[in-house]
């Protein structure tokens, strides 16, 4: 499979124009001072996304693996209220980072996003539909948890190979099928807690074709992009789920997301992979064991 192409050099703006665009509509839509006020005033929101979107853009976690387990177990927040929130500020952020792989040169496997994104794009739908509103809440935490524990293990074989001295692919062979299948479960899970397409195709790189972890992970990251504008786009037409507690997240989240996203997505395709994936052993084993405690206190 070819790697991805080299930008044209005046298409390296195109992710700064993004960010410039985004600041000049939330500044002309509110005013400088109240689009100020609005981060100060859900401060611990736009903290959260700050590191979520850090996370998203580096990493084939989304940011909905911070704001989701923050929002729901340190903020109180109603999981279906954090599913909806994370998506829409993904939809932000992630574009702003899928934005930057793309017109910056960071390599990703093309053909994959090409099979993936429509199939994460049916599961996520139908996710939203049919699914989403029938599960209880420890449920949905529960299924949240089990995405996390799929990508700990996903980053656990990545270290076995290493340990075996087996190196990753740069250019992989994948069955569309399969593809296709795992994104439209991941895509499910999205519909879900506002992550999981990311995640199910990052683990069927790694683990069933070997593939470059930087380039697995950039290819999650579009992936999860697309998926998140879609499917905040038939919250907003279709399941009015954008209430206004969201939108208030939201003028405080966009500014930090379209900024942090582009930076994560740029330093973690230059960092030791070694070092991203102890980081993040660690905080998924903080979530699970809190959700465990939760569903064990229940």
């Amino acid at each position: 499979m070819q790697s991805s192409p080299k930008p044209i050099h005046k298409l390296r703006m195109i992710p700064w124009l993004f960010v410039a665009g985004v600041y000049c509509l939330l500044i002309a839509w509110q005013g400088a001072n109240a689009a100020l006020q609005s981060v100060i005033a859900e401060f611990s929101i736009a903290v959260t996304m700050a590191f979520g979107s850090f996370v998203a853009g580096g990493t084939a976690l989304g940011g909905g693996a911070v704001a989701f387990p923050v929002m729901t177990k340190l903020l109180a927040i109603d999981p279906v209220t954090a599913k909806v929130f994370s998506l829409a500020i993904q939809s932000f952020g992630m574009s702003a980072a899928a934005l930057t792989i793309i017109f910056t040169g960071i390599p990703y496997y093309r053909q994959v996003v090409l099979i993936a994104a429509p199939a994460a794009l049916v599961g996520v739908l139908l996710s939203l539909t049919f699914i989403a509103d029938q599960l209880p809440r420890l449920v949905v935490k529960g299924v949240f948890s089990v995405l996390l524990i799929c990508f700990a293990l996903t980053l656990l074989w990545r270290i076995y190979c290493r340990v075996q001295h087996v190196c990753s692919q740069t250019d992989i062979h994948v069955s569309t099928f399969t593809v296709a299948l795992v994104a439209v479960i991941g895509g499910v899970a999205s519909g879900l807690v506002g992550s999981g397409a990311d995640i199910a195709i990052f683990a069927l790189l790694i683990i069933a074709c070997n593939a470059n972890i930087q380039k697995a992970t950039a290819t999650s990251v579009i992936i999860m992009a697309i998926t998140s504008v879609v499917a905040s786009i038939a919250n907003v037409l279709f399941f009015n789920s954008l209430s206004s507690e969201i939108q208030s997240y939201l003028l405080a989240a966009i500014p930090v997301v379209v900024v942090g996203a582009p930076l994560g997505a740029y330093v973690c395709a230059k960092v030791k992979s070694g070092q991203l994936i102890t980081f993040f052993l660690l905080l998924i084993a903080l979530e699970v064991s809190f959700t465990v405690y939760e569903l064990m206190t229940a």
